[in-house]
């Protein structure tokens, strides 16, 4: 049996991954701490630390931890899944490590580049297992883009196009997978106290959103040659931090572009990769609540047959991908591994830069 502790309630991606982990039937969930919040929240409306706290306990039934060294202290597990703000990551990766504790974090893997690079160290240094968890790595219909992709089945991939929005993590109409309602109405001083919204706690539609973009064209593509980038808050005053954000990857004979958005509602604009080939095009349609697609046209608009790859138990969610890593010796699917996701860092933290001294940066 795998044991697993969360640590942080910053992230409304905790209320999928605790009832993953419920559902695992290798993995016992033994306890639950939250973080110290570097900036106090001053409500606990839905999707709110304190929310997401109240409604994983309710949920597992877990013992919560008012310290999360104690909680690694007293229940010595195998994995801990890391759900704190975006800059406290590294520090809680380090403490896991230290005690021969193996971690999971939410995706971006840090804050910044030299975050990043903090936890991409800790398996040379304290032999234990590092993988970043990103939620768009288990759909279904993502990995029959992928495939067609390596297939050429509409020729060679010359153009990557991903695009992403919603309202805000905490914004009007904001929905997140694990909880069925919506997230409560909130003033703007209310959300200006969310971590989200502020960048010195690693908020900011780079790191939330932009990020994706960073992970396909490195899936897809590799590790571009330069990166120009451009952020702005052009419509949530309450945050310090960019709300809209768009990233050009520059490769030989190749290119990718990235755009994330807190005021792009999904409703009115899907997300999703879409990739331009010699002879056509594979693109990903559909929102999260009607049915998100992969389908492929020739350059005349005539559909093409997608070959739809059969996924198995272990690429159901986290959970069971690290059950199956751990107790069948399966490997980790690379796009979680630590190396991948510096490398998807070094993209990123390329973005922020190329943004702030406006120009082309290499990553």
């Amino acid at each position: 049996m795998i044991r697993a502790v969360i640590i942080g309630f910053a992230h409304m991606h905790v209320n999928e991954i605790a009832q993953y982990i419920l559902s695992q039937p290798d993995t016992e969930l033994v306890g639950i701490a939250d973080t110290e919040p570097k900036l106090p929240e001053e409500t606990e409306k839905r999707y709110t630390r304190a929310w997401n706290l109240k409604n994983v306990a309710e949920l597992t039934n877990a013992k919560i931890y008012h310290d999360y060294k104690t909680l690694l202290d007293g229940t010595k597990p195998d994995f801990a899944y890391i759900l704190c703000e975006n800059f406290k990551k590294p520090e809680i990766a380090l403490e896991c490590a230290k005690r021969g504790v193996n971690v999971v974090v939410e995706k971006p893997m840090a804050a910044d580049l030299s975050g990043a690079e903090l936890i991409a160290s800790l398996p040379e240094k304290y032999g234990v297992e590092v993988a970043v968890n990103w939620p768009v790595a288990w759909r279904p219909y993502l990995h029959r883009f992928k495939r067609a992709a390596d297939e050429h089945i509409c020729g060679e991939p010359v153009r990557l196009r991903y695009l992403n929005g919603h309202t805000g993590p905490l914004g009007k109409g904001a929905k997140h997978r694990g909880v069925t309602e919506s997230a409560d109405d909130m003033t703007d001083g209310e959300r200006s106290r969310i971590w989200w919204y502020n960048s010195d706690c690693g908020g900011g539609a780079f790191l939330d959103i932009l990020c994706y973009g960073c992970w396909f064209a490195r899936w897809i593509f590799g590790v571009p040659l330069g990166v120009t980038a451009m952020g702005a808050n052009l419509a949530t005053p309450y945050a310090d931090c960019e709300d809209n954000t768009a990233a050009l990857f520059r490769y030989d004979g190749k290119m990718a572009t990235a755009e994330g958005s807190w005021t792009i509602p999904r409703v009115i604009v899907p997300a999703g990769p879409q990739l331009l080939c010699t002879d056509g095009a594979i693109v990903c349609s559909g929102g999260a609540d009607s049915g998100q697609r992969a389908e492929a046209y020739s350059l005349s608009g005539e559909p093409i047959e997608l070959p739809e790859p059969e996924l198995p138990d272990s690429m159901r969610n986290m959970p069971w991908h690290i059950a199956a890593h751990i107790l069948n010796g399966e490997p980790l699917f690379e796009p979680l591994t630590a190396m991948f996701n510096l490398d998807v860092m070094r993209m990123l933290d390329a973005a922020v830069r190329s943004n702030a001294e406006r120009h082309e940066v290499q990553p």
